[in-house]
């Protein structure tokens, strides 16, 4: 008996021992700051991680120090400069910088640690709320949806984090996660939005249909210009070559030597070249005139060529049949090799 009496009264003080061991130590981590709260009033904030110990009659309340994110719960409607209805999504990131102002800001009605955190996000959404319906209210859609989107993420944070200072919490940052026209109105915006963006292109394509029109007739223009500059150049290249042509011709039947002149600014007149023939085209003909000046094997060469010229193009079949007299002058230089008639 006497040593059942014992082994109870080991265990009960065992028991009792770890009964005040446990309401007089607390642990707190790495990610946790702690509040020491006695009577109600907090008594100290232990920030360093591991075992501490406190009176057993002293509650401890847990607040997260690590970097927090909040999400609307449901998107909220706002109005912008111009009365126009848009509802937005946003969330947000912060960390607690001042637990003991925290806790005092929402302790009340909070219960324990995860009532305390709800507490918390509703303050920081009331925050949010606040700035988001300022920010975005001094604006209209256009800037929000595209122009100024960053800019206003960072005067709705701006605006957060003068309030948020107050209740020990620190905003990093909002982002606008969807900014939209309510449900209701949608259809009848992008209605307006897609027959602007028709008549904007019908304008686009009336106006490049314009410049296209112009434009061609410029380049037809300036091409009709082009091509009569050459064909004007043309014909007077093959007249100037025509004339240089017969003009040596011209000496080579007479048997004279020929100068051959090229004035290009202006032709010489007949009248003005003493022994010339002024063909009209910039090309003028001089001839060295006189017994002494002639050459009979010139004129006939020149002969000779224009009658093998002319055999070439009338033989130039092979089944051509011609009839002439033996004495033709065209068979001058077949009968007679020398051309002698």
């Amino acid at each position: 008996m006497a040593q059942n009496r014992l082994f109870f009264a080991i265990f009960g003080s065992l028991v009792a021992l770890l009964f005040v061991a446990r309401a007089c130590t607390f642990v707190v981590k790495e990610t946790e700051t702690a509040i020491v709260i006695v009577l109600g009033s907090p008594k100290g904030v232990i920030s360093k991680a591991g075992l501490n110990l406190k009176l057993p009659w002293a509650d401890i309340v847990k607040i997260d120090k690590r970097n927090l994110e909040y999400d609307l719960v449901k998107a909220m409607e706002i109005t912008d400069v111009n009365q126009e209805r848009l509802t937005v999504d946003a969330f947000a990131r912060y960390r607690i910088i001042d637990p003991l102002v925290y806790y005092q800001s929402f302790k009340s009605g909070a219960g324990d640690d995860a009532g305390l955190k709800r507490a918390g996000q509703l303050g920081i959404e009331r925050i949010m709320q606040n700035a988001l319906r300022q920010t975005l209210g001094e604006v209209s859609i256009e800037d929000i949806v595209t122009k100024l989107r960053a800019e206003l993420m960072h005067r709705i944070a701006k605006r957060m984090e003068s309030e948020a200072r107050k209740f020990g919490v620190e905003i990093i940052d909002v982002k606008i996660r969807r900014a939209d026209y309510p449900a209701d109105i949608a259809q009848t915006v992008y209605d307006q939005m897609s027959s602007a963006r028709t008549e904007e292109a019908e304008l686009i394509r009336s106006e490049g249909q314009r410049d296209s029109t112009r434009i061609k007739a410029e380049a037809n223009r300036k091409r009709a210009e082009i091509l009569a500059d050459a064909n004007r150049a043309s014909l007077e290249i093959t007249g100037q070559a025509d004339a240089t042509r017969n003009c040596i011709f011209a000496g080579a039947y007479d048997g004279l030597p020929v100068v051959v002149e090229s004035v290009k600014t202006k032709a010489t007149p007949a009248e003005e070249a003493s022994g010339a023939t002024n063909y009209g085209v910039g090309i003028t003909c001089r001839f060295a005139d006189g017994p002494a000046t002639r050459d009979p094997q010139r004129a006939e060469f020149f002969a000779f060529y224009r009658s093998m010229l002319a055999y070439e193009e009338a033989l130039k079949k092979g089944n051509s049949t011609i009839l002439l007299s033996p004495d033709s002058e065209f068979l001058r230089y077949l009968n007679n090799l020398q051309g002698q008639r």
